[in-house]
Parts: C-alpha cells; sequence; structure tokens
C-alpha cells in the first residue's frame, strides 16, 4: 500500500462514518471503531512493545471500517478494513468472508478469517472491548500470525442455566510471522491448518478452551548459509536442528466471572513445536476489577516463561578451540541459539477506564515489566538479522499508556 492511499484512508473513513452518510443501500450496514494510543517507556529496558522513553502515538493508534452485506437472511459478507499508523503493520484488508446463517444454532463462514486463538482474538483491535489500554503482552503480543484462509462452522446452543457455542475451523496461513511482538520478515507457511474452540457460560461464569494445530514451513533466509555450511562440513544433526519446519500446536484456556460490580479473569496459553528454534512458552494472566458508575478500575499480573533451549553438541570441541579450523563456524552456530529468548518476564497493570459516552471511553494504564530470567525476547529492540546478540542482564520497565476509544 502506498504512502498517498495510507493517507487518504483515514479520512474516507471518516467520510463514511459521519451520521451525514446515512442512504445506504438497503442490506448494507457500515460500522467502525477508532483508538488513538499514547505511550512512553522507562527503566533498564531499551523498549517495549515499541516504545521507549519518547512520547509515542504510532504504535498501537488506528482507525478502522467494517462494512457487511445481507444478500439475504442466511446469507451475508462482511469485510474490514484498517488504518495503522504502526509501520510494521499492514493497512488494508483485514478480513474478508462469506456467512451462511441457515437457523439460530448453525453459523458457517469462508475467506479470509481471524485465528480464534485468544479470548479477544476478534476485538484485539477494538480497544473498547477489553478493560486495559493494551491486552497482556506475554499473551497477546506473542501470537504467530491474526488471521487465516479457509472455512469455519459454529454450533449454539442455549438452555435456561448454559449457552454453549462450538466452533471449527480449517485453512492455511502464508505470510510474515510475529515472536515477542516483533514482526519478523520471513517467509511463513502453515498447512493443514485446524482447530476447535468452546465456549460455555452459565449465569456469570464463562470457560474458553481451544486446540490449534498445523504444520510450519518457515524460510529463514539469514540462516541458510549457516545450514549448508554445517551439512558440507558433515555436521548434519546441528544442521537440521536449524530447520523450521514441523507440526505447531497450541492451547489456550480461559475462565472470567462477571457481576454487575466486580470481575475476574485469567487466560493460560501453550505453545509447542517440533523445531529446536522456537522453544516451548507458556503464558497466562490474571486480571480483576471493579465498576463505579460509568468507571472501571483494574490489576493485572501477566506472566510468560520459554523451555530450555539445548543445541547440538556436535560443534562443542572445535566452538572452545580459536586453532581449530571449525572454530567460526562452531561459533556462529552457537550464537544461533544464544540470542534465542529463552527466559521470562512478569508485568504488573494498574489501569481506570472511564466512559464518558456509550461509544467512547478513555483509559490509563501503568505496567511494570520485570525479566526473572533474561532474554524474554520483549526488551531486546529490532535486530538486524533474525536473532540479536545474547542478553545476560535482567531488563526491567515502567510502560505509562493512555488510549481513547471509539466504536460507531
Amino acid at each position: 500500500m502506498t504512502h498517498d492511499l495510507k493517507l487518504r484512508l483515514p479520512a474516507l473513513f471518516l467520510l463514511l462514518a459521519t451520521p451525514s452518510v446515512d442512504a445506504y443501500a438497503e442490506g448494507l450496514e457500515l460500522s467502525g471503531f477508532a483508538r488513538v494510543v499514547a505511550g512512553t517507556v522507562h527503566g533498564s529496558g531499551s523498549d517495549i512493545g515499541g516504545y521507549n522513553k519518547d512520547v509515542a502515538l504510532n504504535e498501537q493508534s488506528l482507525l478502522a471500517l467494517q462494512p457487511s452485506y445481507a444478500f439475504s437472511d442466511e446469507w451475508t459478507v462482511t469485510a474490514q478494513l484498517l488504518a495503522h499508523s504502526n509501520s510494521d503493520r499492514e493497512s488494508g484488508l483485514e478480513w474478508l468472508y462469506l456467512s451462511y446463517h441457515p437457523s439460530d444454532a448453525w453459523l458457517f463462514r469462508a475467506g479470509k478469517l481471524r485465528m480464534p486463538f485468544f479470548t479477544y482474538s476478534d476485538s484485539i483491535d477494538v480497544g473498547y472491548s477489553y478493560p486495559w489500554v493494551t491486552a497482556p503482552v506475554q499473551v497477546y503480543n506473542n501470537y504467530l500470525f491474526s488471521t487465516f484462509n479457509g472455512v469455519s462452522g459454529s454450533y449454539n446452543m442455549a438452555g435456561e442455566d448454559f449457552a454453549l457455542n462450538l466452533e471449527a475451523y480449517a485453512g492455511y496461513f502464508d505470510d510474515d510471522i510475529y515472536t515477542a511482538g516483533s514482526r519478523l520478515n520471513v517467509d511463513a507457511k502453515v498447512t493443514n491448518l485446524r482447530g476447535l474452540v468452546l465456549n460455555l457460560n452459565s449465569h456469570n461464569v464463562g470457560l474458553r478452551l481451544s486446540y490449534h494445530a498445523g504444520y510450519n514451513e518457515t524460510d529463514i533466509p539469514n540462516l541458510n548459509p549457516l545450514r549448508l555450511a554445517l551439512t558440507q562440513a558433515g555436521f548434519n544433526q546441528s544442521a537440521e536442528s536449524l530447520n523450521s519446519d514441523g507440526d505447531v500446536t497450541f492451547l489456550e484456556a480461559a475462565l472470567r466471572y462477571d457481576t454487575l460490580s466486580t470481575f475476574w479473569k485469567a487466560e493460560w496459553v501453550n505453545t509447542r513445536t517440533e523445531f529446536d528454534l522456537a522453544p516451548e512458552l507458556t503464558s497466562y494472566y490474571f486480571t480483576g476489577g471493579f465498576y463505579s458508575g460509568s468507571w472501571t478500575f483494574h490489576l493485572t499480573y501477566a506472566a510468560s516463561s520459554y523451555a530450555e533451549v539445548t543445541p547440538q553438541d556436535e560443534l562443542a570441541s572445535h566452538a572452545s578451540n580459536p586453532m581449530s579450523p571449525l572454530f567460526e563456524l562452531a561459533n556462529g552456530y552457537y550464537q544461533v541459539f544464544q540470542g534465542l529468548p529463552d527466559g521470562s518476564l512478569q508485568s504488573y497493570t494498574a489501569g481506570a477506564r472511564w466512559d464518558f459516552r456509550y461509544d467512547m471511553a478513555f483509559k490509563a494504564d501503568v505496567s511494570y515489566l520485570k525479566e526473572t530470567a533474561p532474554r524474554s525476547g520483549f526488551f531486546e529492540p529490532p535486530a538486524s538479522g533474525i536473532y540479536s546478540d545474547a542478553i545476560t542482564d535482567r531488563k526491567n520497565a515502567t510502560l505509562f499508556q493512555l488510549g481513547w476509544e471509539w466504536i460507531f
């Protein structure tokens, strides 16, 4: 998308969203949302989530338009257009799918869909839908991708004391990926993508369980020369440990309890892969708060932890011997693993939200983040390659954020 088009999209969205545009074609509905988020970081961490000591408005601010056209009571097409202020995220078409709703119980969709990894997957860009300025980074900034191409089907059942929603999907992904909140310039492909999501609600209690799996094929150009050199030198196990193809499994569980005056929520996720370069990751958060008139106050604890990363030991003797002709090759191999995130991160957030209008909210958060083991991946600045140098000191930082949210 050109720079000029990015500049024109917000103006177009605002024009379409104004109350004066009321002559919509029959069957066409337009809605949207916007957010302006300011943030700054202070502490030993160089930056986190794209924020540093300078106040920034361009990391999470965005504007979106969602048109939907109903051909009949059963058939609908829905799109979402996003204009991001963050250059790491592409502006344009976020999703586009066709829906078939044959009854109140069944819903089928096909097209470009949102990946249902988390509780707030469908609304993660809609800041109005959750209490924080930024959802807990340990969970929501570690997703590999946010959309996929494919089909989904869901079944709804409601009784006197419970409501159940069961969704299954299948498809594929082919685009850039994210890790620890940073976009990686690699060609990622996930085939045989499938998953199952269960939502169960009874009175004030809600439970969400989900399972997701696929076969990952990711080409990391910066590592290809090293893999080739290891293979030519006869170190096949070391070369294979740099392979990024294999199965990926993602598990998620969430529990909530809401009343008219308080709320309590928790969410846990676990990601496992078959390749050494992506160690197992477990993340979770607990949050609670209360309502007072148009105000909401909340506290959140979140944490993430990587499993230990273990490289092959074929080259260990060469890495410790500067006179070895394979010294540089061995050190190049071990430096890759030394730069992998294999640490842990904890955070504590206190925040407030003011719903000063039925469609607008103002939010303020203060988050203290600290590494309990180094190389959590969140504090490291963008590297010129895939991996940055090893970091041995534990970093910490305080993130201050203000957010204005609007739905229309």
